[in-house]
C-alpha cells in the first residue's frame, strides 16, 4: 500500500454558547396599552353640554387626559395664553362645533369670554397644573 500524506484538518470553531433567555425587562408603568387606551376612550366619551346654535348643542368632555393638560400647560407658559387656548379649543370642541362658534355672529362678549373659561378651565382645572396664587 502506498504511503499516504496526513490529512489536514481544520481547526473548528467552537460553537457559540447560547445564551440564557433573559428575564422581560420591566418596563414600569406602560401608559399606552389597550387598557390604557380603552380609559382614555371612556373618559373622553363622558361629555355634557358647553353652548347650543342653531338648535344644535356642542359638548366637551367632563374629564380630560392629564397629557392634554401638561401640554396646555406648556403652551400657556412657553407661547401664551393664546396658543394655551387655541389648543384647548381644538382639543376639547368637536370641528363642527369650532366652525359654528367661528361663524355665529350673535355670540356676545360675554358669552365668548364663558366658552374660553370653560375650555381652560377643563384643560387646566385648579387642582392640576401650574402654580398656586
Amino acid at each position: 500500500m502506498a504511503a499516504s500524506t496526513p490529512r489536514k484538518t481544520t481547526a473548528r470553531k467552537p460553537a457559540p454558547r447560547k445564551r440564557p433567555a433573559k428575564a422581560p425587562a420591566d418596563l414600569g408603568l406602560v401608559l399606552d396599552d389597550a387598557a390604557a387606551r380603552a380609559e382614555t376612550d371612556k373618559l373622553l366619551a363622558d361629555r355634557e353640554a358647553l353652548f347650543t346654535i342653531g338648535g344644535t348643542t356642542y359638548t366637551i368632555p367632563k374629564q380630560v387626559p392629564p397629557s392634554w393638560s401638561v401640554k396646555a400647560f406648556s403652551l400657556a407658559v412657553t407661547k401664551g395664553e393664546a396658543a394655551a387656548i387655541s389648543y384647548a379649543a381644538e382639543k376639547l370642541l368637536t370641528p363642527e362645533a369650532w366652525e359654528a362658534l367661528q361663524e355665529c355672529e350673535t355670540v356676545t362678549p360675554d358669552a365668548w369670554q364663558t366658552v374660553f373659561k370653560a375650555l381652560m378651565d377643563r384643560i387646566l382645572p385648579e387642582s392640576g397644573f401650574g402654580p398656586k396664587a
